[in-house]
Formats: C-alpha cells, sequence, structure tokens
C-alpha cells in the first residue's frame, strides 16, 4: 500500500513511463568511456544511452553479475561529476539491489573482488560474513550522529540492498538521489515489490534518475500464492498496458510492452554463456531459447570432448556416466503405503547409488561445494536421499547441496542430477505450473532452471509413463534417447 501511495504520488512524467504512457528517450550520441569487453560493449553502450530504463535479459550462465552488472557499474563510475554549484561537484551514485539476500551476496562479492567499495543496507544475519564489514553500521563510527549518518551516506558512490530492506529504509531517498538504480533478480520480483522505489523522489525531484532491470523470464517468476483464475487481469485499460495477470513481473511487462511496439532500443540480451557444456546447452537452446541463441564463450571445460573419469568401471552403469554428459535413467514404479507421495524411494536409491559411483570417480578432485549437485521437487524427497547417503558412510556426500529448483536457480555444479520424483499424472501440473507460452512453443520454467544449473554433465531419472503425458518432458527423454543417453538399469 505504501507503495502504491508513492506511486500515485509521484513524478507525473515516471507515471507515465511505468505505465507504457511515454516513449522511453534515449541518447545516440554517448560512447563508452572505454572497452570492457568485445562480447558485452555494444550492449553496456546500448544500456548505457537508453535514458530512462533498459531490460538486460542474462540466460543461464551469461555473465550477468560477474561481466554485465560490473561493467554496468564501471561504466557510470567513469562518468564526470556533475557540477551543482561553484563550490560542489556531485558524483556519480549507483544503488544496487537484488530480491534475495544471497542473490544481493553475490553483487557484493563482484564489488569485493574488483575493489569496488561499497555501503550495504541490512544486518548481519541476512548478510554473509564475508561482507558484513560493508554493511552501514560496521562503516560508522561507535559514536555516530545522525549528521555523521547522513554524510556518509550522501558520499556513498555504491549502495546494496534487497528490494525488502530499500521499501523499509525507503527514508534513505530524503538523503541521497541515485543516478542508476540497477535491479537484479528483476524477473522475480512483482510491481508491488518495486514500483514504490522506482517512483521515490528525493527533494521534490526523482529520487532514482534511470533504472536498468537485469533479470531471464524464462527462469523461475516470482511465487505468487492466489491461482491463476485469481491473478488474471480482465480490465481492458489495464491489460492494454500489457499488464495481463499481477503475477507477472514489471520486468516482464516492460519486454511485452518493448517488444509490442517495436522497439529494440532499450532491451538487450546476453548471448555468450560461460556455464554449460554445449552437450547440455543444446536441448534449452532448442526448447526455451530459440530467440535468443546462445552461443558458447568458449571457456576451458566446454571445449572438452571427454568426460574426466579415469577410474576402472564397476559395470555397463559407470560406462554411460563416461561416455554420456546428458543421461536419463527411468524409474520404476514404487508406491508404498503409509509413504507421502512426493517421496519416491527407488529414486533416492538411484541417486545415492550415482553419488557413490561419481565420488569414486572424481577422487581427490571431488568437491563438494562444486562437484556434485541433487534437484528434487520436494522437500520429503530431500529427506530420503540424504537418509539413502547416510547409509553409504561418505562424509563428503553428506555435505553436498540437495535442494528444490526454486532454491538452485543462481547456482550451479559440474553435475547435476534430477529426481523427478513424481509417480501420478495430477503432480505433473505442479512441475510444470510455471509453463507459458512464446511463439506458440511452451517454455516450461522449472524444467529450464533444472537442467541449466549443470556445466559438465546432467542425469535425470523419473518415471517414464508419467513423464511422457507431459509434451516438453516426452521431447526431452526422446532427446536424450537419440544422443544414446538412455538407460535403463539391469537390476
Amino acid at each position: 500500500i505504501r507503495s502504491l501511495y508513492t506511486f500515485i504520488t509521484s513524478n507525473e512524467e515516471r507515471r507515465q513511463l511505468l505505465l507504457g504512457q511515454r516513449v522511453p528517450c534515449v541518447d545516440k550520441s554517448l560512447t563508452l568511456s572505454r572497452s570492457y569487453h568485445p562480447d558485452y560493449d555494444e550492449i553496456i553502450l546500448k544500456a548505457k544511452q537508453a535514458q530512462d530504463y533498459f531490460l538486460l535479459i542474462g540466460p543461464p550462465g551469461t555473465g550477468k553479475t560477474s561481466q554485465a552488472l560490473q561493467f554496468l557499474v564501471r561504466e557510470q563510475l567513469a562518468e564526470k561529476p556533475k557540477v551543482q554549484s561553484s563550490k560542489f561537484k556531485v558524483q556519480s551514485s549507483i544503488l544496487l539491489l537484488a530480491y534475495t539476500n544471497r542473490a544481493v551476496d553475490e553483487i557484493c562479492n563482484m564489488l569485493t573482488e574488483n575493489e569496488l567499495d561499497y555501503i550495504r543496507i541490512g544486518n548481519e544475519f541476512s548478510c554473509d560474513p564475508k561482507y558484513s564489514d560493508h554493511l552501514l553500521k560496521e562503516v560508522l563510527d561507535d559514536n555516530a550522529t545522525l549528521n555523521s549518518i547522513k554524510s556518509t551516506l550522501a558520499d556513498a558512490r555504491i549502495v546494496v540492498a534487497t528490494t525488502s530492506t530499500m521499501n523499509s529504509n525507503a527514508a534513505l531517498f530524503n538523503i541521497k538521489h541515485f543516478d542508476l538504480a540497477i535491479i537484479d533478480e528483476a524477473s522475480q520480483i512483482l510491481e508491488p515489490n518495486i514500483i514504490g522505489l522506482l517512483t521515490s523522489q528525493h527533494r521534490g525531484g526523482r529520487a532514482i534518475r534511470k533504472f536498468i532491470l537485469i533479470g531471464d523470464h524464462k527462469q523461475l517468476p516470482a511465487v505468487v500464492q492466489q491461482d491463476d483464475t485469481e491473478v488474471l487481469v480482465e480490465d481492458e485499460t489495464v491489460k492494454a498496458i500489457h499488464l495481463n495477470s499481477c503475477a507477472n513481473s514489471l520486468f516482464e511487462r516492460l519486454i511485452l510492452t518493448e517488444r509490442a511496439a517495436g522497439r529494440t532500443d532499450f532491451i538487450g540480451t546476453l548471448h555468450k554463456q560461460g556455464r554449460m557444456h554445449p552437450d547440455i546447452a543444446d536441448f534449452a537452446n532448442r526448447k526455451f531459447y530459440a530467440r535468443e541463441q546462445l552461443e558458447c564463450v568458449p571457456l576451458a571445460h566446454q571445449l572438452e570432448q571427454t568426460l574426466t573419469y579415469n577410474e576402472t568401471s564397476e559395470d555397463e552403469t559407470d560406462d554411460v556416466l563416461k561416455a554420456h554428459r546428458m543421461i536419463f535413467i527411468p524409474s520404476k514404479p514404487c508406491r508404498q503405503l503409509n509413504i507421502s507421495e512426493k517421496v519416491n524411494t527407488e529414486e533416492a536409491r538411484i541417486i545415492t547409488d550415482l553419488l557413490r559411483r561419481l565420488y569414486r570417480q572424481l577422487g581427490n578432485n571431488f568437491d563438494p561445494q562444486k562437484s556434485v549437485g541433487v534437484i528434487v521437487p520436494y522437500r520429503n524427497q530431500i529427506a530420503m536421499i540424504r537418509k539413502e547417503i547416510e547409509k553409504l558412510g561418505i562424509p563428503e556426500l553428506e555435505e553436498i547441496s540437495i535442494d528444490t529448483v526454486e532454491r538452485y536457480q543462481g547456482s550451479q555444479r559440474d553435475i547435476i542430477l534430477y529426481s523427478f520424483t513424481i509417480q501420478s499424472r495430477y503432480q505433473l501440473d505442479f512441475l510444470t505450473a510455471n509453463t507459458f507460452y512464446e511463439d506458440g512453443q511452451p517454455i516450461d520454467r522449472k524444467l529450464n532452471v533444472a537442467i541449466t544449473r549443470a556445466r559438465k554433465q546432467l542425469i535425470l531419472t523419473g518415471n517414464e509413463p508419467t513423464l511422457r503425458q507431459n509434451q516438453i518432458f516426452a521431447e526431452l527423454i526422446d532427446y536424450i534417447k537419440e544422443k544414446g543417453g538412455y538407460y535403463a538399469e539391469k537390476v
């Protein structure tokens, strides 16, 4: 409600911009202060020339934080100070926001590694200890006065926070004006959570001169508790500004607005991905990124012809592991009385056996935080897999990440194991709830996130008859079968 009030009482020009009633401005005369990277210069220049907003689509592994965000920050900092009076020059200042604390930690990591000083608004409980020395209360003296706090904030060139923290500390806009706000994870932020920030005022003018939204509407959207019928928009006036669903982000609405108007000056897409090996990226490229057409950088692991598993094979399963980067292992039905349908004991066994084999093959190169990760749709299945891993008596395997797709967004591992878990037709609706259509093709955002977490190898296990009742799952199984990675265990 506070954000809505901020919006309706804000600068009319900014309101019209966000409602699609004013065309954003562009200044093609601007040039970059320097070259950053051949793969990013064009898009950084485009973002600089956009005067109101810019939408940066960052598909999986395209370096949106480590590269694109870093270059955007550096270019803004390079702007010459504005002369406020004969005595004062005002340095360019930047507000960096993200939806989750984990994403803010990543931003802090990028800034720290590049020796870019910043202040983080928040508390030590939600901040990685590595960056806690940049928290506002750590930066201030023990005997800080109100004036010294205001001065510290006013002088800070980079301020970092989550969107919710910034909404709670909107008084900062009374102290400080930002030339640029960059919001990461924008495709996961609903309009009420961001609209107030973008229309905040500073001394009668805009608190934020220009904003850049970074996200990927083909990955997981914002979490919405209402069902589809409750979030649909019926008012034709509202639909005219491309707000078709209250479950959509501002990022997605503005993309629809720009595409409907046929404008290209305010949208950019990162195309070079340095995460997935080409053999893994190919399916996502065909089914989810046909419009963007992702290319490999390529990095060293993307050029490897074979997997580096050197231990002698125990059996055919090991041979398959060594030979294919994408593998599908069909699981047998295993419904048991008094066990939740959110648990699949057969797939827990398959996953655990694969973990044992991978641990043996990787040997001294095994790193619990980097080598292997397991994705499942239900927390019950996490507990079941953990229980099976304990039986192996391998402490390193107990340290690996096993989590839901939602929690894995933004993460990566060399090898990803995905247990579909489901055995009933009705559970397909849960797995595919985040599907939408683009150019007539279904885009399954949950599946997209799951399969694009893997750098070197992706292994899937699921109940094939159930999965084949969904078009994309059936196409995925057939694709892996064509590549020779379909393997039915011989028990």
